[in-house]
């Protein structure tokens, strides 16, 4: 995992990302404390880079494949920021990758679906034995069919819109029913031909689903098109490619104007500690404080049922949660637009203190906490404005700059 921050106000945009990285083909995983997640996405153009979580693409680093694409790409290529993914999009697309390559991803949420149901079976055996009934016990076939079906059907409540909207379950066994069957033999998966047809077409509303794997990447572009005299922010969290198309889990715009949205925090990856900073609450502690409440209010409803009749009982609740939700939404606007306005007014130099510390103080939350140390490594810090480019104000070297004299920093970021 990691932890990354992105700041912007009409001034510039600060960036900040540990070192801690993962590699991983979504069935192995390897960590690092010393990779960089920040680049200059364009020598000619102030437009920056910063990925999180998986930081490979095809089993190649990604940070070759960027600084690959840096050295294509000519002055001025870029009039507005949401012009930059679609146009790397192209170029990733396009990279020279094998069938198993793009396989190596698939496998890994096979076998992840796959060891859900063998944990089923086991449980569904398990609670069989000894069991008397007068009717006929279920085969371990049927059962594996079953839900195989029940997870197809659970999977296609959540599609990605207009994702594989023209592939058919038959082209896609075609292409990807071997590595299905393969993973399912491997982990000693009773098959048959019902069971392999069920798990290619379970497979199938997965993948067309927004379930995220343990291998997805987060792109992160930020900076100024030749256009744009505020800064913009576009991110996008893609996990495989399948049929020449990337999955796409989610995008997001932070665009900067002078008077619309006028100064943005944005975390990404291990959100608790920003969150915290930002609103004034984490996820986790709402979620806990609104089960708590909630819970409150039941037994108090509960132990008076005479005084609540016909259902009235549970409108109270519902009002209840409803009312707790908006109070809460308030606090956190309130706490959120108050440190935006303080944002709005930061110097460049400012922002990326701000930034480093919000990374920091999550690196610190995992090194003295129970937490698994997620985050940490040396700091980078990078800040973007239209006149000065691309800015390096912390950043850690792999070698001692004072003996390489013919290391040139221009060429080399």
């Amino acid at each position: 995992m990691t932890a990354e921050i992105a700041i912007l106000n009409r001034t510039a945009v600060a960036l900040a990302a540990d070192s801690v990285v993962t590699l991983s083909d979504g069935r192995r995983h390897k960590t690092y404390d010393s990779a960089e997640k920040i680049f200059e996405f364009s020598r000619y153009q102030p437009i920056a880079l910063m990925i999180y979580n998986n930081a490979q693409f095809m089993n190649t680093p990604l940070e070759v494949i960027i600084r690959e694409y840096r050295e294509k790409l000519t002055t001025n290529t870029f009039k507005s920021l949401v012009q930059v993914w679609p146009e790397f999009e192209k170029y990733l697309l396009s990279f020279k990758r094998g069938q198993e390559d793009e396989l190596d991803h698939f496998r890994g949420m096979v076998l992840r679906e796959v060891k859900e149901i063998k944990s089923q079976v086991l449980t569904y055996v398990l609670s069989s034995m000894g069991k008397r009934s007068r009717k006929p016990r279920e085969s371990v076939q049927d059962f594996i069919v079953r839900q195989c079906g029940l997870r197809k059907v659970e999977a296609e409540q959540s599609p990605l819109k207009d994702f594989l909207a023209d592939v058919k379950p038959e082209q896609f066994r075609e292409i990807y029913g071997a590595a299905v069957i393969d993973v399912a033999k491997g982990t000693k998966l009773e098959i048959s031909p019902d069971i392999e047809t069920a798990l290619c077409d379970m497979m199938f509303a997965v993948i067309k689903s927004n379930q995220k794997s343990a291998a997805f990447t987060g792109l992160v572009f930020t900076g100024f098109g030749t256009e744009e005299l505020f800064p913009t922010l576009s991110s996008v969290e893609i996990d495989g490619v399948y049929f020449n198309q990337f999955r796409v889990l989610a995008t997001n715009l932070i665009d900067i104007d002078r008077r619309g949205e006028t100064a943005a925090i944005v975390p990404f990856a291990q959100q608790d500690m920003p969150e915290r900073f930002m609103q004034g609450i984490d996820g986790e502690f709402e979620a806990a404080l609104e089960s708590l409440c909630l819970s409150m209010v039941g037994q108090i409803v509960d132990q008076n049922k005479r005084a609540f009749r016909n259902g009235k009982a549970d409108l109270i609740k519902a009002a209840v949660a409803e009312e707790f939700r908006d109070g809460l939404d308030r606090l956190k606007k309130k706490n959120s637009d108050d440190l935006l306005s303080v944002v709005n007014h930061l110097s460049k130099k400012e922002l990326g203190e701000v930034a480093y510390s919000l990374v920091e103080l999550t690196s610190r939350k995992r090194r003295y906490s129970n937490d698994l140390e997620t985050v940490g490594g040396p700091i980078d810090v990078a800040i973007l404005t239209k006149n000065e480019g691309f800015i390096w104000v912390r950043r850690k070297h792999y070698f001692d700059i004072a003996l390489n004299p013919r290391y040139d920093p221009k060429r080399n970021r």
